[in-house]
């Protein structure tokens, strides 16, 4: 059983009494698929932790959230705020733990935790990737997480221009949704929307499915009405400027993503332009609170904080967000220039290669290590930049935001 507890963030490094006390108090129970195991709304006491099977967490205007025991999500308390905002039911057979919530207390007071959107356990900011965490703005972004209230904003031109191009397009399906792909922000509505209308089917591993599954006239709503309610505006010059960098890195990313998926028969060039398109989706989100805090006005100091966080909290915000696991392994390891496995490439080696080529592009002074040194270059066969393949995808960076402009042609 200590082997078990140990996997929950609120006990992993807790001293031997407390993680003692907190054993001794807590009671393993089971139950079968279709149990209630907490009611929405319910002011129990106890705390649920899942330690084997499938849970699915229902919020009160009917979202819900699949929770398994492998998932991080599951290294926490589930549903953990009392009132409870989730009706909580067994949808396999499952094993879980119940402990008092003044027991769980004091383990949080020995080893300090949050939860996000409730069944979302992740460390305090500080415990992210540098000192860059303790910022304020990563303690805002966080607690609006928790209020559920976290938004991805779009890039304001781009997003009426898109809005546009998309009422243009109405009569084709597939140039619909590459126009929709133009703004990423967009595009990761529509699969949330997707996700939650469709759920037993999964979430979409591509455009296409999604507008396939919505339905062009309620994606093209959903997009009016996010253009006209969640754009960024910010009079920042510093701000407006990351942002239109962001816009530009993501859609370079996203082509080169396409083209190497298209040299490899197990790659999805669907999921895969998915990949390029999000990796950096926590950066519009952090850019939303830029204005709140006057040190940012700084550049460099902006770049900082969004390099040094983008990639684990884009983890954090997909995995609430029940995106595709190969989508969000593939955006935690975004600033891992040394990633490197046993096997053939994977959809992280690809998004690898298409951030060292988006970040070469922006023409400033970039901070990344040369193409030699990253594993992800020679286990795709870029080791010789005059390859062909190495030639293609530098013709899909330098062509991405023509393509892209093409489409928002009136």
């Amino acid at each position: 059983m200590d082997a078990v507890l140990q996997q929950f963030h609120h006990l992993s490094g807790i001293d031997p009494d407390s993680f003692e006390h907190f054993a001794r108090n807590a009671t393993v129970r089971e139950a079968m698929p279709g149990a209630r195991l907490l009611d929405l709304g319910s002011s129990d006491a106890q705390q649920l932790f899942l330690l084997d099977g499938v849970l699915e967490l229902t919020a009160g205007d009917g979202a819900s959230h699949i929770v398994r025991h492998q998932d991080a999500a599951a290294r926490g308390p589930v549903s953990r705020l009392r009132p409870s905002r989730y009706r909580v039911v067994a949808r396999s057979p499952v094993r879980y733990l119940l402990v008092d919530g003044a027991v769980l207390d004091q383990c949080r007071a020995d080893h300090g935790n949050m939860v996000v959107e409730e069944s979302y356990s992740v460390s305090e900011p500080n415990e992210l990737l540098d000192d860059s965490a303790c910022h304020p703005l990563i303690y805002d972004v966080f607690n609006d997480i928790n209020l559920g209230r976290v938004v991805v904003p779009s890039a304001s031109d781009i997003a009426v221009r898109v809005g546009r191009a998309l009422l243009r397009h109405a009569d084709d399906a597939e140039l619909f949704g590459a126009t929709l792909m133009v703004c990423p922000a967009l595009t990761l509505k529509a699969l949330r929307a997707a996700r939650n209308q469709k759920r037993a089917r999964g979430t979409p591993r591509s455009i296409r499915e999604a507008v396939k599954l919505i339905g062009i006239d309620e994606t093209y709503a959903l997009s009016v009405n996010c253009v006209l309610r969640e754009t960024l505006r910010s009079a920042s010059p510093v701000v407006q400027k990351r942002m239109a960098s962001w816009w530009r890195n993501s859609i370079r990313a996203a082509a080169i993503t396409r083209t190497l998926a298209r040299s490899r028969e197990y790659f999805d060039p669907g999921l895969a332009t998915l990949v390029g398109l999000l990796y950096a989706v926590a950066e519009p989100v952090m850019l939303t609170y830029a204005d709140r805090h006057p040190d940012l006005a700084d550049e460099a100091a902006l770049d900082h904080l969004l390099r040094s966080n983008r990639g684990e909290l884009g983890r954090i915000l997909l995995t609430l967000w029940e995106m595709p696991r190969t989508l969000v392994d593939a955006v935690a390891h975004c600033e891992h220039w040394g990633y490197d496995h046993a096997g053939d490439a994977d959809y992280t080696d690809i998004l690898l290669v298409a951030h060292w080529h988006a970040t070469l592009a922006n023409g400033t002074r970039p901070r990344i290590p040369p193409a030699a040194e990253i594993p992800a270059f020679q286990r795709l066969g870029l080791g010789a930049q005059s390859s062909e393949l190495a030639m293609q995808v530098v013709a899909a960076s330098g062509g991405a935001i023509e393509r892209a402009e093409t489409l928002l042609e009136d």
